[in-house]
């Protein structure tokens, strides 16, 4: 059976929330491991069987990653990193600093061969199921062939996740035109549309909620806005929802209004969400959200453990590449 590594010190509500949602995905099958300080850690097992590796050290979200990864080689996340390398784990899940889960799965696990760098994977909801987005955070700036290969890569995870057969490719861009964008999209727009891959052009923010592609691909800078906007809004109009039904006139409407509302919300929670995927990296890495309580920890293992088994931890990509040069991928956040 796999195994997953968890960071049971990354997140809001660790250690308590993370060992108790890595006890329920315990209890439902998932074979668990935890990476941290085992004093802070063991009161909360109980009579629980989990195995317990201790990395005392701790990596904050306010420290920066790349010295805090090289100078913290006793932290919980190196030490997940560390059993994937040792093959004790076959996938690592944290919900730590993002930063730190990216720099150490680079410097302990290394880069696929053939990628030039590794992009973080989202799941987003829409109304007629959900897209893949990248890059979610890990490169702010980027070049022409780090895109395409970012299209790659969504494209192999989409046909994983979706169990369908040549995604539809997007690039997020400020018009549909081919002419539009920054120098970076329009190098980009070429080597998409020269390629094997259903590339469907460019796409703008709007259209993530009409069907018009399975992934969509834009630099890590931008893809992050994106996230954070839409999580936004989210809580923006949940909020106008509620204070509009407090009015006198609405209020027998609340409770069956919130509970037709309650799927769209579930959709739109961290809590219930599952992890993203770190992809271009030897071995399969996910993150979670840090706000996020056990519900979604236990989600999010389960999620871990099926990309791990489904991908079978490396996935070849070289047939919808235009070149015979091998690309490489590996799911992240399950």
């Amino acid at each position: 059976m796999n195994t997953i590594a968890v960071d049971a010190m990354g997140g809001d509500f660790s250690p308590e929330e993370v060992v108790k949602g890595a006890i329920q995905a315990k209890n439902q099958g998932v074979n668990v491991v935890l990476c941290g300080d085992k004093n802070l850690i063991n009161p909360y097992i109980g009579s629980n069987e989990i195995p317990v590796f201790d990395y005392p050290e701790v990596i904050s979200m306010d420290e920066d990653p790349m010295k805090a990864v090289r100078s913290k080689k006793n932290s919980s996340i190196v030490g997940c990193m560390n059993l994937i390398k040792e093959k004790k784990a076959q996938a690592v899940f944290s919900a730590g600093s993002t930063g730190a889960t990216l720099v150490s799965a680079m410097s302990i696990l290394g880069k696929q061969k053939g990628i030039i760098r590794p992009s973080i994977a989202s799941v987003l909801p829409t109304k007629d199921g959900s897209v893949i987005f990248l890059d979610s955070g890990a490169s702010l700036e980027v070049k022409p062939k780090i895109l395409f290969q970012y299209g790659l890569m969504g494209s192999k995870l989409a046909e994983i996740l979706f169990e369908i057969d040549n995604p539809r490719v997007g690039l997020l861009n400020n018009g549909e035109e081919p002419t539009k964008g920054r120098e970076v999209e329009k190098a980009a727009y070429k080597l998409l549309s020269d390629s094997s891959l259903n590339f469907v052009g460019n796409v703008e923010g709007r259209d993530f909620a009409n069907n018009k592609a399975d992934v969509f691909i834009t630099d890590g800078f931008t893809g992050n806005v994106v996230l954070k906007t839409m999580e936004g809004t989210a809580k923006l109009q949940s909020n106008l929802f509620k204070e509009a039904l407090k009015d006198n006139l609405f209020k027998p409407l609340l409770i069956p209004v919130k509970k037709a509302l309650k799927p769209v919300s579930d959709l739109l929670n961290p809590d219930k969400t599952n992890a993203s995927y770190l992809l271009g990296v030897n071995g399969v890495v996910t993150i979670g959200h840090g706000s996020s309580n056990q519900r979604a920890r236990m989600s999010d293992l389960l999620s871990s453990i099926s990309a791990a088994v489904r991908t079978v931890l490396h996935t070849r990509t070289s047939s919808i590449a235009p070149s015979k040069k091998e690309t490489w991928i590996s799911p992240r956040g399950g």
